[in-house]
Order: C-alpha cells, then structure tokens, then sequence
C-alpha cells in the first residue's frame, strides 16, 4: 500500500486515476498537459504493481518486470519514453525508442475521428512510423485493466 498519495493506496486507484485522466483528456482538444500525467501514470502502474503483488519472486528487479511488461504491451514502452522524457530535460540512461512527439493542429477537433484532419497528439518513432498517443495510450489501458483483474483474482485465492 502506498503512503503518499493520499486517498489512492492500490494499483486498482491509481490505475481508476488513469481511466479519470483519460477521460479527462478526451474531453480535452488533446491537452498535452493531460497526456503527460496520462503516460507517467500509465508507466508508473507497472511499479505500483511489482510492489503490491510481490513480483519479486518472478523478477528479482523492477526493472526487469518492467522489460517483461513492455515486451507483451509494445505501448509501455511509449509511455515509458514520454514519463522519462517529460521527467528529465534530457535522457541520459534511457535509450528511448520514441524519437519526437508532437501536437498536429488540424481543421477538426476531437469529436471527430482520425480519418479528418484533427487536432491530434502525434508520437515519432525512432524506425520513422507515426502512432497516435490516443489509441497507445488506450493499449496500456487494456493492458493493465486484464493484469490487474488476473493479480487481483490470484491474490484474493492465495
């Protein structure tokens, strides 16, 4: 259990937190404000969760359940890249594989999909490809949802 974050203690709040940041940055025309918190705190999950169901045994460090979870969800590791970068002015120890991201102005705002030309967060990865932080960030929103329900449900049996 977490100490210091007031009235979220488990990775079940902080991951609830995550969803409410979400939904407020839909609701947002694509706040990068929003979208920063929405990354560091879709990457920090993966800490939140080593500690509470004592990943240890599995992965001695978190840092290895960390390389674990962004092999199975590719999109961790845009998060992971985005919290660090926005975190440090420069990354020095972490070799990110995200290499620019930027806010695209278009005609239409996000009532629209991404068929028009809409304002939209856009992430430059080092291989040239252009993602849409909407819909990584979403992946790591599924992803943690189906751990959490599988940790939850092994610790409620042990």
């Amino acid at each position: 259990m977490n100490l210091l974050s007031f009235d979220i203690k488990t990775p079940r709040d902080f991951y609830n937190k995550l969803i409410a940041d979400f939904e407020d940055y839909k609701k947002s025309d694509n706040s990068s404000r929003i979208a920063l918190n929405c990354a560091m705190t879709s990457w920090h999950l993966s800490d939140w969760i080593y500690h509470e169901f004592n990943m240890k045994k599995s992965y001695p460090k978190l840092k290895d359940y960390q390389e674990h979870v962004k092999s199975i969800c590719l999109s961790l590791q845009i998060m992971h890249d985005i919290a660090n970068g926005s975190k440090h002015y420069k990354l020095e120890y972490h070799k990110p594989k995200t290499q620019n991201t930027e806010r695209k102005t278009g005609t239409f705002d996000n009532t629209f999909d991404f068929t028009f030309d809409r304002t939209m967060l856009k992430i430059i990865m080092v291989d040239g490809s252009t993602l849409i932080f909407d819909r990584e960030l979403n992946k790591t929103i599924v992803f943690w949802g189906e751990q959490l329900q599988k940790f939850e449900k092994e610790f409620m049996n042990n």
